[in-house]
């Protein structure tokens, strides 16, 4: 089993989404989403809605966190998911577990924009998921 830790700046979406779409597509390896600089207040309920209608699973209880040094040393892969001008730095002995996907952020675009980048982030999943599973 493979722990798969996803990091964007606040917590409140797009590591959420991620993380969301690992657990509902795998139960063979587990992932949780952290925050990068400062935890948020809480998920968008947009993008709650969205992943529910378009995937059905619902990440209501999922709330916004910040990491731990213990999560970043037992997680096998560090996926950053913030725009990298903005993204959060991680200590340099864990740069060699981590990956950067550029995920725009989701607040204020339309329900018809989050859900083009939500299937995007579902496609990373799907394609990070097989290849743990070869590994």
């Amino acid at each position: 089993m493979s722990f798969v830790l996803f990091i964007c700046k606040y917590n409140t979406s797009r590591s959420q989404i991620a993380e969301a779409l690992f657990n509902g597509l795998t139960k063979k390896h587990k992932a949780l989403s952290v925050a990068g600089s400062s935890v948020g207040n809480g998920i968008n309920p947009i993008d709650i809605r969205l992943v529910q209608e378009r995937f059905g699973i619902d990440m209501s209880r999922q709330i916004p966190k910040l990491p731990t040094l213990d999560l970043l040393k037992s997680a096998d892969k560090i996926i950053i998911v913030c725009d990298p001008k903005d993204c959060i730095l991680i200590p340099q002995s864990y740069i060699q577990k981590a990956e950067h996907w550029y995920i725009p952020e989701l607040e204020g675009l339309s329900a018809e924009e989050k859900i083009k980048i939500i299937e995007e982030v579902y496609k990373k999943v799907k394609k990070l998921i097989s290849g743990l599973d070869i590994e």
